[in-house]
Parts: structure tokens; C-alpha cells; sequence
């Protein structure tokens, strides 16, 4: 029980901006941190059905639910995974060797097609998430979104690191043997719960984050020499607006042919 407590604790911690009791960090604390990590995304599934439920009571304009649904996943982690997405994007933009672009990784400096890419990737999930049709099934899936992607992420995160430092590398190394079934479930309860909602959406969310998982692994090998922190983030922010928009592509693919 006290694994389990300290693995929440420190997934929360570390992935959340949610207050939590101050905990030491080591190779216990970190042990079952990736395993723990669809949790937060659990709590944040939670936090989109509150606003839902509040913006229905008290009769806002969809588009309000739609910039909430956009801005609170961010806000609730602290920017952390898109501040991995938009150093890749920095990084690939550079057209570097492998070792320049894992230094560009590691710079707190935000480049301008930094800039650019978060702008299209806020844009684009507002636009998603606005075509969606406001109901509660929709929230359900909306927050099953970003449980699945940090299991992804966390997946991600248990591949093979391109340097010999860094928070991917220290959350590797410290990992049980038995986290990636325990992500593996993750994955399973998540598709299971989307397919009792939606089959379609349920299958539009599995395509969507396989692709990106095997775009980030191999972006990972091919542009950085291994997996690091920024790049798993990178990978739970490209995993939440992808199976976004299988979320838009299969509601319409069932309200046409349906």
C-alpha cells in the first residue's frame, strides 16, 4: 500500500500542479511513477466533466466548453508534456546532428517555431474540440483521451534513452519490472471504456495512438539517438489531440454512414 501511495504521490507531484504531501525523491519514490502516471489523467478527465456539468447548469456558450476542454489538460499538468512537444519541435526544426538536437532538448530558451507550433497545436484542438457535440458520453471519451495518452507517453518513456542523464532516463532506470503490463492494462481499461461508449471512437483512438507512438519511437531512434523526457511529454500531447480528432472523424463517420 505505501508503494502504491508514494507512486500516486509522486506521479501527481511531478506531472500535475495539484497540491500534494512532500515526498523524498529516489529510486523508491520513482519506481512506479509511470505506472501511476494515466491517473492524472484521470483526475483531469474528472476536472472537463466538472466544467461540464457547470457550464450545462449555469447554460454558457459551447464555445466557453470548448476553450475550457482545450486550456485545462495544460493548465492541470503545468505545460509539462507541451513543453516537451514544443522543444521537439525546436529541435527538428534545427536540421541538426542527433547530438545538437538533444542539447536544443535540454535548452530552457523557446525558439520561434516553438512558438508557432504550440499556436497551431492550441488552434487546432480548440477547432476539435468545438466540432465535437457537447453530451456526457462526449466528455467521457474527451477525458479517456488523456488517460491513454500517458500511458502511451509512459510506454514511451520505458524505451531506450539517448543520453545518460535526464528525468526519462532516472524514471527508466527506477521502474518495476511489472510497469509496463500495468500500462498495458491501462491501455486495455481505456479502449474498453471507450468502446462501451462508442465502438467507433473506441477504434479511431486505437489508430490514433498507436500512430503516435510508433511516430515518436521512431523519430526517437531515427532524429535523437533515444528517448528522452521532452519526447515522451512531446508524444502525450500528440496523443491527446490525435485521438481528438479521431474522436471528431468517428462521430462524423457515424452520424453520415449511420
Amino acid at each position: 500500500m505505501k508503494t502504491l501511495w508514494t507512486a500516486v504521490v509522486s506521479a501527481f507531484s511531478t506531472f500535475s500542479v495539484l497540491p500534494t504531501p512532500r515526498i523524498e525523491w529516489n529510486a523508491y519514490s520513482l519506481k512506479n511513477v509511470l505506472a501511476a502516471l494515466p491517473l492524472v489523467g484521470c483526475v483531469i478527465g474528472g476536472f472537463l466533466c466538472l466544467w461540464y456539468w457547470l457550464s450545462t447548469l449555469l447554460k454558457l456558450p459551447a464555445i466557453l466548453t470548448a476553450v475550457a476542454f482545450t486550456i485545462l489538460p495544460i493548465a492541470l499538468s503545468g505545460g509539462i508534456h507541451m513543453d516537451g512537444f514544443a522543444d521537439m519541435t525546436d529541435a527538428l526544426s534545427s536540421h541538426a546532428a542527433p547530438e545538437k538536437k538533444r542539447a536544443i532538448l535540454k535548452d530552457p530558451h523557446c525558439g520561434a517555431f516553438a512558438v508557432i507550433a504550440v499556436g497551431c497545436y492550441l488552434l487546432i484542438c480548440f477547432g476539435l474540440c468545438a466540432a465535437l457535440p457537447l453530451d456526457w458520453k462526449t466528455v467521457g471519451l474527451l477525458g479517456i483521451t488523456h488517460v491513454l495518452s500517458r500511458a502511451i507517453g509512459s510506454l514511451l518513456s520505458l524505451l531506450p534513452s539517448g543520453s545518460t542523464d535526464g528525468m526519462q532516463k532516472a524514471f527508466r532506470d527506477s521502474a518495476s519490472k511489472g510497469s509496463v503490463w500495468v500500462l498495458l492494462l491501462w491501455v486495455a481499461l481505456s479502449l474498453g471504456g471507450a468502446a462501451a461508449l462508442s465502438p467507433a471512437a473506441a477504434i479511431a483512438m486505437l489508430l490514433a495512438g498507436g500512430l503516435v507512438f510508433l511516430y515518436i519511437r521512431h523519430t526517437a531512434n531515427k532524429q535523437f539517438g533515444g528517448m528522452s523526457g521532452d519526447l515522451a511529454g512531446a508524444g502525450i500531447s500528440l496523443g491527446a489531440i490525435a485521438m481528438t480528432l479521431g474522436l471528431v472523424l468517428a462521430e462524423r463517420a457515424v452520424s453520415l454512414w449511420f
